[in-house]
C-alpha cells in the first residue's frame, strides 16, 4: 500500500470514528435517533467535500467554497482527534488516582460540556491557524561568504501551492513583502502550483516584474507540479508566469552563480524514470563556471550528502512545511535529517523552508509563512 493510499484510508477511518462518537454522544444526551442522525449528516457532507473538490473542474464560487469547506474540515478533524486523545488521557489519569465519582446527573452534564468543549476548541484552533496562515510571511535572513564576483541578495521561497485555494492575490501580497528586500534573484524550490484552477500567469509575470530582478526568477518542480496533471504543462505555465524552470539542468547566472535545478525526487513514481544525479547534471558545466558558488534547488530535502559531495555552496529545499499542522512538525523531524531551517555539512550550507503557502487547509499551527533572504558577501579565496 502506498503512502497516499494509507493516508486516504486513515482519513476515512478517522471521519467514521468521529461521526460515530458524535452520534453516540448525542444519543446519550437524550437526542432522538432522527435528530442525532440528521446532525451527523453535516460532518458526513464535509468529510466528502475534500475529495469531491479534487474532482471538480473550474474555479467558480461553488468549487472554491467546497474546496475551502473540505480542507478546513481536515483541520477541524485533526484538532478534534487531538483533543479527544487529551481528554481520554485526562480521564485515564482521573481513574488511576481514583477521583470521587460524580452523581449520574453531574456526570451527564460533564459529558455534554466535554463534547462541546472539544468541538469548540477544535474550531477555535482551526480559526487561529487560518488567521496565522494569512499573516505576512516571516523574512528569515542568512549571511554567507563565498568567492563570488560581487555581493548577492537572493530571496528564496517554496511551497506556494497556487491554485484554487491559494490565489493570485496571495502571490501579489508575497511580492509586496519581497519588494523591500531588493533581491538580485528570486528562487522557488518547487510546489509552486497545487492545481491549474484560478491561475493567472499574466498577473504572476506582472508581479514579478515589480521586483526588477537583475538576475531573474528561477525555480524547480516539486511533487505537486506532477500531481497537478503534467510536469511539462506545469513547467510551461510557470515559465509563462515569468519563472525559468530547471529540470535536472544547470544555468550560468551572469557569471556569478552556478545554479543547479534538480527534478523532484518523486519523478520516478510519476514517469517511471529516475532523475539525474548531480554529477550527471554537471558533466558538461565549464570548469571556469565550476569555480563560482554552486546553488542547488531541490524540492525535497532528501540525501543531503549528494550536494556536499558535489561541492555545492548552498542547497535550498522545501516540501516539509515544518509539518504545517501540529503534531506533524515532529513527524517531519523524524523523517528528514533537516526538516526546517539552517544546517551545514562540511562546506555546504542548507536551508529547508517552512513554505510560503499551504497544502490542503489554509491553516498553519507550527509556523508562519516564510521567505528567506540569503546575503552572500564576496570573500575571495587566497
Amino acid at each position: 500500500m502506498s503512502v497516499f493510499s494509507l493516508i486516504r484510508w486513515l482519513y476515512v477511518a478517522i471521519n467514521i470514528a468521529l461521526i460515530v462518537v458524535l452520534y453516540l454522544n448525542l444519543r446519550r444526551m437524550g437526542w432522538r435517533r432522527g435528530w442525532s442522525a440528521g446532525v451527523c449528516l453535516l460532518p458526513v457532507a464535509l468529510s466528502l467535500a475534500f475529495p469531491a473538490a479534487r474532482m471538480l473542474d473550474g474555479n467558480g464560487l461553488l468549487a472554491r467554497g467546497i474546496a475551502f469547506a473540505g480542507t478546513f474540515w481536515l483541520s477541524f478533524v485533526l484538532h478534534t482527534l487531538l483533543l479527544l486523545v487529551l481528554s481520554g488521557v485526562f480521564r485515564g489519569c482521573v481513574r488511576i488516582f481514583r477521583a470521587p465519582r460524580l452523581a449520574p446527573e453531574r456526570a451527564e452534564g460533564k459529558r455534554k460540556a466535554t463534547l462541546l468543549g472539544i468541538m469548540g476548541g477544535a474550531l477555535c484552533l482551526s480559526i487561529l491557524g487560518w488567521m496565522n496562515a494569512q499573516q505576512p510571511p516571516t523574512a528569515r535572513e542568512l549571511r554567507l561568504e563565498a568567492a563570488t564576483t560581487r555581493p548577492l541578495r537572493i530571496v528564496a521561497l517554496s511551497d506556494l501551492h497556487l491554485g484554487r485555494l491559494v490565489s493570485p492575490a496571495y502571490f501579489s501580497r508575497l511580492v509586496d513583502a519581497i519588494v523591500p528586500l531588493r533581491p538580485d534573484m528570486l528562487l522557488f524550490a518547487g510546489d509552486i502550483l497545487d492545481d491549474y484552477h484560478g491561475l493567472d500567469t499574466r498577473a504572476m509575470r506582472a508581479d514579478l516584474a515589480r521586483l526588477q530582478l537583475p538576475l531573474g526568477a528561477w525555480g524547480v518542480l516539486g511533487n505537486h507540479e506532477y500531481i497537478a496533471g503534467n510536469a511539462d504543462e506545469s513547467r510551461r505555465l510557470l515559465e509563462e508566469g515569468g519563472i525559468r524552470v530547471l529540470r535536472d539542468e544547470w544555468a550560468d547566472v551572469d557569471g556569478a552563480v552556478l545554479l543547479v535545478g534538480r527534478d523532484d525526487h518523486s519523478r520516478r513514481r510519476f514517469t517511471g524514470e529516475a532523475r539525474k544525479t548531480l554529477p550527471e547534471i554537471l558533466a558538461d558545466a565549464p570548469a571556469t563556471l565550476r569555480q563560482c558558488p554552486m546553488i542547488v534547488l531541490d524540492h525535497q530535502p532528501l540525501l543531503l550528502e549528494e550536494s556536499e559531495t558535489a561541492g555545492a555552496f548552498l542547497q535550498f529545499s522545501g516540501h516539509t512545511h515544518n509539518g504545517q499542522l501540529f503534531p506533524f512538525n515532529f513527524v517531519v523531524r523524524w523523517i528528514y535529517e533537516n526538516a526546517h531551517g539552517y544546517s551545514r555539512r562540511g562546506q555546504t550550507h542548507y536551508w529547508v523552508s517552512a513554505g510560503a503557502g499551504t497544502w490542503g487547509p489554509r491553516v498553519r499551527t507550527t509556523s508562519r509563512p516564510e521567505i528567506v533572504l540569503f546575503q552572500i558577501e564576496n570573500s575571495p579565496q587566497p
